[in-house]
């Protein structure tokens, strides 16, 4: 004879099915929109109450303990809300705005497993629920002549051997579009895609995967700031941005005529043999710091870009024009 409870053979309400949503595509990011912050941890009882249990039912509780500890939320700090605080108020600011133009962009720096991509991502998403609800009231069907999907927010990774196909290949796999053989039919798919579905936030990740020594990094540097025309607003995250030389760029020591790479240390890398073209000038500055001194694992901080230009290439990072 059975035993067991009529709720013994319930489906348990923790498992996910189906793999993890890949929030690289605009599928997975909607369902990992939706279902974030919606895992419910596992109930606190006492020994005796464990001990009452069936073998089975002890079993599924551990078992959602172990779920429990291993989805914890993201623990906030005093910099990770203002980090969010700060992105979100710059998606909000440039949604808003009408004009063609450059948007502010924003970068954001830390340390590895230090949550900057989940704090990055759960702001963008806090602020593509509020956006969507605006939209839909402006546009609450498809319109006829354009594209019916509408992905406000993109997220991508910067491939590990970074060229501008590379990223625009990365761009576009987000709303499942072929890839154009040559690369201006690639820039010009991105632009149109961007365009089409509505995209108001592109997060670009693992952004110091760029090497300015390299010159396919260089041009996929200057795609990102292509990419900035857009009515965009770009959102990079990495590792290290202030030490990886992408907010100051390559520059010619004007004393000995070598090209000098500041990701290699302070006093940078000199090499005989220039690049294609000389890589652009200073357009970041740093707007939000960590209060911590600087060390190999910092908490996140932000930079706000682009600034006003107070200094060129040749004149080096820390002296003005």
């Amino acid at each position: 004879m059975d035993q067991t409870t009529p709720d013994e053979h319930a489906v348990v309400p923790f498992m996910r099915a189906g793999p993890p949503p890949d929030r690289t595509r605009w599928e997975g990011w909607q369902q990992w929109r939706k279902i974030r912050g919606t895992f419910v941890p596992a109930p606190r009882l006492s020994l005796a109450e464990h001990q009452s249990l069936s073998p089975r039912r002890r079993a599924l509780h551990d078992l959602h303990r172990t779920a429990t500890h291993v989805n914890m939320r993201l623990q906030e700090t005093p910099m990770s809300a203002r980090v969010a605080n700060l992105l979100r108020g710059r998606l909000q600011n440039n949604a808003v705005k009408f004009m063609p133009g450059t948007r502010d962009g924003l970068m954001i720096n830390g340390g590895g497993f230090q949550g900057k991509t989940e704090t990055a991502c759960d702001a963008a998403a806090s602020f593509e629920d509020v956006w969507r609800e605006v939209h839909h009231q402006l546009l609450p069907g498809p319109t006829p002549g354009t594209r019916d999907v509408f992905v406000p927010v993109a997220y991508c990774r910067l491939p590990v051997r970074a060229t501008p196909k590379g990223l625009c290949k990365a761009i576009l796999n987000v709303y499942g579009n072929p890839d154009p053989g040559t690369l201006d039919d690639l820039v010009r798919a991105v632009r149109d895609a961007i365009r089409d579905h509505h995209t108001t936030a592109l997060l670009i990740d693992d952004i110091t995967r760029l090497r300015l020594h390299r010159e396919d990094d260089q041009d996929t540097l200057d795609l990102i700031r292509e990419l900035m025309d857009l009515n965009v607003t770009l959102i990079l995250i990495g590792v290290d941005i202030p030490g990886s030389g992408l907010l100051r760029g390559a520059y010619v020591d004007q004393r000995t005529g070598q090209w000098i790479f500041p990701e290699h240390g302070r006093g940078g890398r000199h090499s005989n043999r220039p690049p294609r073209r000389r890589a652009a000038g200073s357009t970041w500055s740093i707007s939000t710091r960590s209060t911590t001194p600087p060390r190999p694992a910092s908490p996140p901080s932000s930079t706000t870009w682009p600034a006003s230009r107070t200094s060129c290439g040749s004149c080096g990072p820390s002296k003005a024009c």
